[in-house]
């Protein structure tokens, strides 16, 4: 989808490689008698790609709205609805739009088909756009997915891609309105103008909101921003988090006692053992995040110079092990409240102090699900 997308962009894209990934998707698409609920929208979304790519299967999209267009959800409706609209059938929009109910609203899936109720939402406006382009829906849902980002702020890739493909595509469409102009606001002080060509406003300071107020002549939806913050939390602000997911790490020796976080010697080796669980049922896709200090490297265990710690005996499986140089990164699926164990390496190398960084857990595709365990120091001496 997303090398299609560039191409009509008019960006350069390898079509060896799309090629061969529409041809993937036209192989998955056939019709068939009996669909589950996530394989008939996983084929409404392969119609939806193969007639944006000008390859529409015709045949396989009369098939799904004739036997199965009351098991479609409405932003399959609607995709399916924009694969016809770019073969001129105006009787099928018709029918697959009227009535068009709302999004359901679902819990993130963290496999499968990655529903979401965000996700969801920008595919059917991303569909409209091409079916209905004149519909009172659009601004709507783009104005609702501008909510969602104030009111959700952690977003996986999913919602992510899908909603900055459509408001890429509106913005498209909105750039043949008139222009526009205002100001910008912290408080009650201008620190700023703009037009309708992108500007950025650095580092903006100040206790009051930020306001925009738009000059005469605005032509409402024309205008999309975007605020980005960060920061550093502070020791007395930091606190250790659970929702969802829990996670703890203790800091080991070779032997697997206990390691005397204030008396590390140099070229000592770490055994880090990290546990996590979920309190909400089975998730799949969680990632977990070992920063290291900056006195510690990773200890590669595919190495056959690498230490080993036989005294291990509950090591679970890994979907998938990242090793960098700040970083650990463990991919794993979990099941329902059972603590999983993984031991990962490291070896001091640096003296000094050093502050030791939480260990973290995420869900990829449903980041309300996560942790974050406690800080801490740890002190690496020089060997005599």
């Amino acid at each position: 989808h997303f090398l299609a997308e560039a191409r009509r962009a008019g960006h350069p894209v390898d079509e060896g490689m799309l090629n061969r990934a529409l041809a993937w998707v036209a192989g998955q698409v056939k019709a068939k008698s009996a669909y589950g609920s996530e394989e008939l929208q996983r084929a409404v979304y392969g119609l939806y790609v193969l007639a944006r790519a000008g390859k529409a299967d015709q045949g396989t999209m009369d098939f799904i709205r004739e036997k199965h267009l009351g098991s479609l959800r409405p932003e399959s409706r609607a995709m399916l609805a924009a694969a016809y609209a770019t073969t001129g059938n105006p009787r099928a929009l018709q029918t697959l739009l009227s009535n068009l109910g709302e999004v359901e609203q679902v819990e993130r899936q963290t496999n499968g088909n990655f529903n979401s109720t965000i996700r969801n939402r920008a595919m059917l406006l991303l569909a409209l756009l091409d079916a209905a382009p004149n519909s009172p829906r659009i601004p709507a849902l783009a104005d609702r997915l501008a909510r969602d980002a104030r009111e959700v702020r952690q977003w996986n890739t999913q919602e992510e891609g899908f909603t900055l493909i459509a408001l890429g595509q509106l913005v498209q469409r909105q750039a043949k309105m008139p222009p526009y102009s205002g100001s910008v606001f912290v408080g009650g002080k201008k620190v700023g103008t703009f037009t309708n060509k992108t500007v950025t406003f650095r580092a903006l300071r100040g206790d009051g909101p930020i306001r925009l107020q738009m000059d005469a002549g605005y032509k409402g939806g024309a205008a999309f921003y975007h605020v980005l913050t960060r920061g550093v939390p502070t020791d007395d602000a930091y606190r250790p988090a659970s929702a969802g997911l829990e996670v703890e790490r203790a800091l080991l020796n070779r032997e697997g006692q206990p390691l005397d976080l204030g008396n590390v010697r140099q070229g000592d080796l770490v055994v880090m053992r990290t546990r996590v669980r979920s309190v909400s049922g089975p998730v799949s896709n969680v990632a977990v995040v070992n920063l290291l200090p900056s006195g510690l490297e990773v200890e590669n265990p595919r190495l056959s110079t690498t230490e080993q710690t036989p005294w291990v005996a509950d090591a679970g499986a890994l979907d998938y092990l990242d090793l960098r140089d700040d970083r650990i990164l463990l991919f794993v699926d979990l099941p329902p409240n059972s603590w999983q164990t993984y031991y990962t390496l490291a070896r001091a190398v640096a003296p000094g102090s050093f502050r030791l960084p939480p260990v973290q857990a995420e869900a990829m595709y449903n980041p309300a699900l996560r942790a974050a365990g406690e800080r801490g120091t740890i002190e690496v001496k020089l060997r005599e």
